[in-house]
Parts: structure tokens; sequence; C-alpha cells
């Protein structure tokens, strides 16, 4: 049942994920490499103003405020599909790498809140204009949202080795 469930939140992450892509593309230009997620880890107000400022000149401001409101969606599946997939990897044999693996399995859940305070803070900020708090702010949640993603899928990759190439046991 477990690992029904969690090929259920990994099909739900891939397609919002691809609606995301399609939603961002137009987001991206030479002076936008990067798209939302430039915005994202914007940090200064003067940043933020600027990426929009190319966004308007664009036409696209409307495909970041419909990126937001999809994003919602997304940030309430993939932790969800990441713990899944920790627990899914998981082995009972109690080393530090596995009981960091269960931290992991609770911390990667706290990308929903952060995810949701950058979300809320980048709209504010494309809808009332941008400014260094709020661009901050969001930068720091952005931060700690993708550094938690990077090192749960990390430890991921690393369980997913030791399961398909174990260690042999010293007698």
């Amino acid at each position: 049942m477990r690992v029904l469930r969690w090929l259920f939140l990994a099909t739900l992450s891939l397609v919002l994920m691809v609606q995301l892509r399609l939603i961002d593309g137009p987001l991206t230009s030479p002076d936008t490499p990067w798209g939302i997620v430039g915005f994202e880890l914007a940090f200064t107000g003067a940043r933020a103003t600027a990426i929009m400022g190319v966004w308007r000149s664009m036409g696209v401001t409307d495909s970041a405020l419909v990126s937001l409101g999809v994003d919602v969606a997304f940030l309430l599946v993939y932790p969800f599909m990441f713990r899944g997939l920790v627990q899914l990897l998981q082995r009972g044999d109690g080393s530090a790498f596995q009981r960091f693996g269960v931290r992991l399995s609770a911390a990667v859940l706290a990308c929903i809140p952060l995810d949701a305070l950058e979300n809320a803070l980048l709209w504010r900020e494309l809808v009332a204009g941008a400014s260094t708090p709020l661009a901050l702010a969001a930068g720091i949640a952005a931060s700690i949202k993708f550094l938690l993603v990077f090192i749960t899928a990390a430890w991921c990759v690393g369980a997913l080795v030791q399961r398909l190439f174990p260690r042999p046991a010293h007698g």
C-alpha cells in the first residue's frame, strides 16, 4: 500500500512539475534565464523589480501569477512524495545514515510552510511592488526549501545506491 501511495504522489508531483515548467516557460529570457526560480531567489527589491520589469515588457506577468497558484497544489504534494520515498528506502539497521533519513522524512515537510510563505511573498511583490524585505524573506524561505529538497534527494540516491550495491558482510 505504501508503494502505491508513493507512486500516486510521485505521478502527481511529476504532472504538476511538468505543468509548472510549461507555465514558467514564458518567464525565461536572456534577462531572466532562471525564470520564476530567479524571482524566488532575487533577495533584493532592486533585482525583483528588474525581473518584474522584464516580465511586464514581455507581457508574461500573468504567467508568474498562474505559476504561483499552481505551485500551491505542488507544494502540498512533493514534500509528501519525498517523505514517502525516504520511508520506502529506509532500512532498520540503526546506522547514522538511516537515523538521518528518519529526521529527513519529517524535516522535508517543512517545505510546505516555507513554499507557502515564499509564494505569498512573491504574489505580494507581483501585485503591490517589490521590496527588499519581501524579496529577502522569499529568498531565505526558497533557499531553505531548496536545501531541504536537495539534501532529501541526495539521501534518497545514497539509500538507493546502498540497496543496489550492498556492502559485503564481514565475518
